[in-house]
């Protein structure tokens, strides 16, 4: 009976720590408060592939440290990208416009390498250099960023693009990427019926 009580005394000390652990009830400090914030606010990802990495380090079995590794290795992917010369697309692109807070979001998740929020930002800034005198650089950046995540649409939304500005040898390369891609062109018609 001691026996059983002992056993049974453990047991419950074992789920007590489990659970302890598991919850863990002490209350995040402030600055680890302040770095998670600043983690979830960033949109440039070396920025957010910073933060967490600190998160990470100082906080290695802290409440956000399974979101950080995430955050982490998804930004990472997306600041590659970004280092690659055929991505013209800078810290610069990574901020909200103004009166267009809506896409605040979409940075985000462009930040952490979502190719539809990419496309989406490309396609506002398209909408913005018609609208203005904008060049339409950041719709093409905004469109090598989403191609170069795997986005078909914005492989040949480029291609299409490039054949436009008579690029043709830059046409070509995205039109050859988002076939690979798995993107079916359209039939071309012509004036001849056949």
């Amino acid at each position: 009976m001691a026996r059983t009580a002992l056993i049974s005394c453990v047991v419950s000390l074992a789920c007590w720590a489990g659970s302890v652990t598991a919850a863990d009830p002490r209350p995040a400090s402030d600055a680890e408060t302040a770095l998670r914030q600043s983690m979830q606010a960033a949109l440039w990802p070396a920025d957010i592939a910073r933060l967490s990495s600190d998160y990470l380090r100082q906080y290695p079995t802290g409440a956000w440290a399974d979101a950080a590794r995430s955050l982490n290795e998804r930004s990472r992917v997306s600041a590659r990208v970004l280092a690659r010369n055929d991505v013209r697309l800078y810290r610069s692109a990574f901020q909200v416009l103004a009166g267009v807070p809506e896409y605040a979001e979409d940075l985000r998740k462009a930040g952490l390498g979502d190719r539809e929020a990419a496309l989406r930002l490309a396609a506002l800034y398209k909408r913005q250099a018609e609208r203005t005198t904008l060049d339409g650089t950041r719709y093409v950046g905004w469109l090598q960023y989403a191609a170069q995540l795997g986005s078909t649409d914005a492989a040949y939304e480029l291609a299409v693009y490039y054949r436009q500005t008579d690029q043709p040898a830059l046409a070509s390369q995205y039109e050859a990427k988002a076939v690979s891609m798995g993107y079916v062109l359209p039939t071309v018609l012509d004036h001849v019926r056949k």
